[in-house]
């Protein structure tokens, strides 16, 4: 295997993923690199990377960030970017304590796009972290999304099993769940649709 999942990063990780996300966003759009540092260095259990080990870079990420009810409330009536967060604002896991999510990115590489073992890598990390979490006694409420792409809209739609709620003022899509019921429905299934996804892998080669 040419990839591995990390959970733990160094400067460099944070740069290639910003040269990542330039491929397809708007910069405006994207948080700095010192900017995700400090979120880092605040809370180190909000970045999935997979990493080219013959290249040494990363190639593939996904960014989701704890909110509090307010910050998630703000971001659903579009008075709040993830951009606009910072090391004070963002929140810390604490065992046993409630959060609303936000998935603020996933990306690969142009260069990888193809090799559908990345996005397979990307949604097992993000399933175990998730898993890791809950296993701490942390409730997750809600989850959300902002989809600027149509690739990233589908994503929303077809694996986070979110719910189109309203237009930015830039004209972006606003996702998701109507109730914490659902959240806890797309929870259960979520393993399924990884098992799904590496099965047609599997079948296409």
């Amino acid at each position: 295997m040419n990839y591995r999942i990390e959970y733990y990063h160094k400067k460099q990780d944070f740069i290639d993923v910003w040269d990542i996300e330039n491929q397809y966003l708007e910069p405006s759009t994207i948080s700095s690199v010192e900017q995700v540092i400090d979120w880092n260095n605040k809370n180190n259990d909000i970045h999935i990377f997979v990493r080219n080990l013959i290249k040494d870079k990363i190639v593939g990420e996904i960014t989701f960030l704890p909110l509090s009810k307010e910050q998630f409330d703000k971001f659903m009536s579009n008075e709040l970017e993830d951009t606009e967060i910072d090391g004070n604002s963002l929140c810390n896991y604490e065992n046993g304590k409630s959060y609303y999510l936000l998935f603020s990115a996933i990306a690969i590489d142009k260069d990888y796009r193809n090799d559908r073992r990345i996005l397979s890598l990307l949604l097992k990390g993000f399933n175990h972290k998730l898993n890791e979490l809950i296993n701490r006694n942390i409730i997750f409420l809600n989850m959300c999304a902002e989809g600027q792409t149509s690739d990233g809209q589908k994503f929303i739609e077809n694996f986070l099993n979110l719910k189109y709620q309203q237009n930015t003022k830039e004209d972006y899509k606003l996702y998701s769940f109507d109730t914490d019921k659902e959240f806890d429905d797309w929870l259960k299934a979520f393993p399924k649709y990884i098992e799904e996804y590496n099965n047609n892998l599997v079948f296409k080669g």
